[in-house]
């Protein structure tokens, strides 16, 4: 009996194993997804309707409680203290198990741009980020759908097969 208990452990554990490598990759994918959506925000917004920065940057992150919504609300409070903020700042902010370095410092490198310039400059450094994060976006997505589905594959057989093991 004790031996079923423990394959059924085991089992349990590759399988939130395999979830959790899922989850991560699928975070990932979702992550840049949405990064595409807010370049697209903020071009319409700036080129057409000249919303003030914070607005947009609030606005996007009201609408859903996700890693980069918790990105942008962080940051736009960094802004609304009317504090310039430096480089080395905005990567804390972004630090996430989610993002690697260079996609941190990409990121950053994207948010200090904002509002610093006109609105035909800012847009066409918008969709110069943009492409960048397109690609980010696609490898990712690339990643989730075959590591992703292979670590939850693997997880749930190697559950079983440890599961036999021991029982």
């Amino acid at each position: 009996m004790l031996s079923i208990a423990a394959g059924a452990a085991l089992f349990v554990a590759c399988l939130y194993g395999g979830v959790g490598i899922k989850h991560y990759y699928k975070t990932r994918a979702e992550y840049f997804a949405r990064i595409n959506d807010f370049c697209n925000l903020l071009i319409d917004e700036i080129s057409n309707l000249k919303t003030p920065l914070i607005k947009i940057l609030e606005n996007f992150a009201f609408l859903k409680k996700d890693e980069l919504s918790k990105h942008i609300t962080a940051y736009a409070e960094v802004l609304s203290r009317d504090v310039i903020p430096y480089e080395e700042q905005i990567r804390e902010l972004l630090s996430s198990p989610y993002l690697k370095k260079e996609e941190i410092r990409l990121i950053a490198d994207f948010l200090m741009i904002l509002g610093r310039s006109r609105s035909e400059s800012q847009v066409a450094n918008i969709k110069h980020y943009k492409n960048k994060f397109e690609e980010v976006s696609k490898k990712a997505g690339e990643a989730y759908t075959v590591q992703g589905a292979l670590a939850y594959k693997l997880g749930i057989l190697l559950g079983i097969a440890l599961m036999i093991i021991v029982v």
